[in-house]
């Protein structure tokens, strides 16, 4: 009896051990599971924060007391439904501001938020996305600087922030890039000099901004299909050194600067269009039709001597009455 006894109480404290354990798995699962809804609640907020307007009620599905966005218009989950990869709302007229909310969406692969009425600034936040490969702002009124925090997002290929009223200095971290294929910050307010670099983009324009200073001798470019730096305030010389490595099929816009001198000899410059540097006063050379003066050096005088000059002596004045006949006498023999 007294053995039975012990064998049961070890049984009774293996089964009380067992029920601690399980229930502290089915604690752990709770705590995940709320892990989990509050994760999909701060995805949700991130999203919806950012309208104030929507006139075309694009955004009527978009109900913030869902458990998950993944059904909301513009929001694409990942195929677990758990985990939101893109925000595509283009062309909605949408207006407001991009919250820092946005940017803790941990697996956020597409943003495109394009041709709407967005202000405020870029969050820093945003810019910690680091599995982003598409940022699409163009055609909003987005203000502020662009920092160097841009070099963050490792796996970025595409950044169009074009139409907006970006300002300051193109950040140098954003052409070491090595993912990015396309840069577009056309027509907005950028201030400060062509960064060297861009070795990977194949798509970089930089047109209609302040950008100054002379194009960079150290520029790579070698996979560039199109370079748009039209409508800056570029000056000084094409040097050589800066399109030494850009494909020769590629096109390459520096219309309307102030660059001056004569365009050096290079396939990947010769191949462009006259237009292509158009707007350039003292631009010369192939291909423009405007040929460069050659430089007109002073020739050697001829031989002078330092005699002075010769003078040609005055005749005397001859008189013109005809002198006597002389007569010959000849003598007798």
């Amino acid at each position: 009896m007294e053995r039975e006894g012990e064998e049961n109480l070890l049984l009774a404290t293996e089964n009380a051990e067992k029920i601690c354990r399980d229930g502290g798995k089915e604690e752990e699962t709770k705590d995940e599971e709320t892990a989990g809804r509050n994760k999909k609640r701060k995805e949700t907020l991130g999203l919806g924060l950012f309208v104030t307007e929507d006139p075309l009620s694009i955004l009527d599905n978009w109900d913030y007391n869902d458990a998950t966005p993944c059904l909301w218009t513009g929001v694409t989950c990942a195929p677990d439904m758990f985990r939101v990869i893109s925000l595509v709302l283009p062309n909605s007229k949408l207006i407001g501001s991009i919250p820092e909310e946005l940017g803790f969406i941990q697996h956020l692969h597409t943003i495109d938020l394009s041709n709407n009425f967005l202000n405020g600034t870029l969050p820093v936040s945003l810019l910690n996305a680091s599995e982003l490969q598409i940022l699409s702002l163009s055609n909003n009124a987005i203000s502020g600087e662009l920092t160097e925090s841009i070099g963050w997002l490792k796996s970025l290929k595409v950044l169009n922030l074009s139409v907006n009223a970006f300002v300051g200095n193109l950040p140098q971290k954003l052409s070491f890039l090595q993912n990015i294929k396309v840069v577009s910050l056309s027509k907005n307010l950028f201030s400060s000099a062509v960064p060297s670099g861009f070795q990977f983009v194949e798509v970089l324009d930089l047109s209609s901004n302040l950008l100054n200073g002379a194009l960079p001798d150290n520029f790579d470019g070698d996979s560039l299909k199109y370079l748009n730096f039209s409508s800056n305030k570029l000056s000084g010389l094409v040097s050589p050194q800066f399109a030494k490595k850009i494909p020769a099929n590629a096109a390459i816009d520096l219309s309307f600067n102030s660059l001056t001198g004569e365009i050096p000899e290079s396939i990947a410059l010769s191949n462009q269009k006259t237009e292509f540097f158009a707007g350039n006063t003292d631009l010369c050379g192939k291909p423009l039709k405007k040929l460069c003066t050659i430089p007109s050096t002073p020739s050697s005088p001829p031989n002078i001597t330092t005699n002075p000059p010769a003078i040609a002596a005055i005749p005397k004045e001859i008189n013109s009455t005809p002198l006597p006949e002389q007569k010959t006498v000849v003598g007798k023999v």
